[in-house]
């Protein structure tokens, strides 16, 4: 009886240090969701009232890492005292803002009342550093560099920007056993051969050019192995595998070499997420469950078939905006033809018609099915006096075929609510040409019956934008 009882103790003493795991649900996520953030792009000014609410809280241990090389202060912040290390560090790049704001994000989620349980059966487990916006310099400028115009993920190895050498310090002196490495892709990217696009990527880093698997490459696969595992219950069919050939130069391969199970975490786009909110939610989610996998070592009972399970990015496997079965006459040649459009949502706001002829491998964030209709080039008011417009005039000025003005800004006066186009550069005429402006119209025998203006469809019986430009 005495060693029966010996065996429960011990059993329930077991059950006590067993991590007291949450699962951010959606609805958990709102009631910690930083406000304020839901921007296209975030710089440091976003964040300081931020980290200076959490600096007043004992459970966090602030520390300022350095400066930028314009003298902004770049923050580490530690929670737990455990002896395995995780570090976390976002916005290397200045215009890739998502993980900041979920690193925000979680800064309320560990914060909270509600998690002091959670809490408390992890922070003897594990030390969790994170470091976010790493480049406020690239930031503040919306730019990927910093601001000597230099890329701090290719400086991993010579370390000429102060931000750079700042990274490498803390993996030096904090020792991580794992780091998460977090970075926004381009909007384009789609999951293996699907038509979805890749909102979510991740990524083991290769250490050598062999793309060899050693036991922290191994620990990292399999962390990933739990994050997929998630993906499929969050936003199934929505994550990929980002292109893991080697990159000497990079801070997630160079830290994969020095024996750090790196994971890289890749925030993609989402149709109808301007800001990539849907990835900030589930970069959050990740971390959060990151945080009970290796706390418990949960991770470990990962084999790598879940890995190597989850396919890889294709890049350009998803447009702005398919316009399919559209109706053009060229050379006497009559044909059906699908064409893709890309938006410039950074630099002047244009759309272009990226490709014509058969999309039906792609995806795209906006699709609009044109059987029936066919392409008719706009003609352009001219503006010699005073124009006011107002929607029913406008209105019809699209019907009679109108699709764009020409003439001093001053002139025009636009009360229609709708979007205008005014002195476009080389539209397409006859047909629709590759990088021309997207810009035209489309008709049926009874006349017009969309504008396409700047890449936002128009209906003109509801005067309706069916896609505001970059929705």
């Amino acid at each position: 009886m005495f060693w029966l009882w010996r065996s429960l103790v011990i059993a329930a003493m077991g059950l006590t240090t067993m991590v007291q795991a949450i699962t951010l649900s959606d609805s958990d996520y709102q009631r910690y969701r930083q406000a304020a953030l839901d921007k296209p792009q975030l710089s440091y000014a976003d964040i300081e009232p931020v980290l200076q609410q959490h600096r007043l809280n004992p459970l966090f241990r602030f520390s300022q890492l350095g400066e930028s090389a314009l003298g902004v202060p770049v923050w580490q912040i530690d929670i737990g005292n455990g002896p395995v290390k995780v570090m976390a560090w976002s916005q290397m790049h200045g215009d890739e803002p998502t993980a900041t704001a979920a690193l925000m994000d979680l800064l309320n989620v560990l914060a909270a009342d509600a998690h002091s349980q959670w809490r408390s059966s992890w922070q003897d487990k594990i030390t969790l550093r994170l470091i976010p916006l790493l480049n406020p310099d690239g930031a503040a400028a919306n730019v990927r560099v910093n601001s000597m115009g230099i890329d701090i993920n290719r400086d991993a190895k010579a370390l000429q920007t102060p931000e750079g050498r700042l990274l490498m310090q803390a993996a030096r002196q904090f020792k991580p056993d794992f780091g998460l490495n977090l970075h926004d892709q381009n909007r384009f990217y789609a999951v293996g051969d699907t038509d979805k696009a890749a909102t979510i990527s991740l990524l083991a880093p290769a250490f050598n050019e062999a793309k060899d698997i050693d036991a922290a490459r191994t620990k990292a696969m399999q962390l990933i192995g739990d994050m997929r595992d998630l993906m499929q219950q969050l936003l199934p069919g929505h994550l990929a595998k980002y292109n893991d050939t080697f990159s000497w130069r990079s801070f997630g391969d160079t830290f994969a070499g020095m024996g750090i199970s790196t994971v890289l975490i890749e925030s993609g786009a989402h149709p109808g997420d301007d800001n990539r909110q849907v990835a900030r939610k589930l970069n959050t989610q990740l971390l959060v469950m990151a945080v009970n996998s290796i706390a418990d070592k949960r991770y470990t009972r990962q084999s790598l078939d879940a890995y190597q399970a989850v396919p890889f990015n294709r890049d350009g496997g998803i447009k702005d905006m398919l316009i399919s079965g559209l109706g053009i006459v060229v050379n006497g040649h009559s044909a059906r033809v699908d064409l893709a459009l890309d938006f410039d949502l950074d630099g002047n706001k244009l759309a272009r018609i990226r490709d014509i002829g058969d999309m039906s491998v792609y995806g795209s964030f906006h699709h609009f099915d044109a059987s029936g209709l066919q392409y008719q080039a706009g003609r352009e008011y001219p503006l010699s006096t005073n124009l006011t417009l107002d929607k029913a005039g406008y209105l019809a000025l699209l019907a009679q075929g109108y699709s764009h003005f020409r003439g001093e800004a001053s002139l025009l006066q636009n009360n229609s609510d709708l979007p205008v186009v005014l002195n476009p550069v080389k539209l397409s005429e006859g047909a629709p040409q590759r990088q021309r402006p997207a810009t035209f119209l489309l008709a049926d025998k009874d006349g017009v019956k969309l504008a396409l203006l700047n890449g936002q469809l128009l209906h003109l019986a509801s005067a309706t934008v069916l896609n505001p430009l970059g929705s």
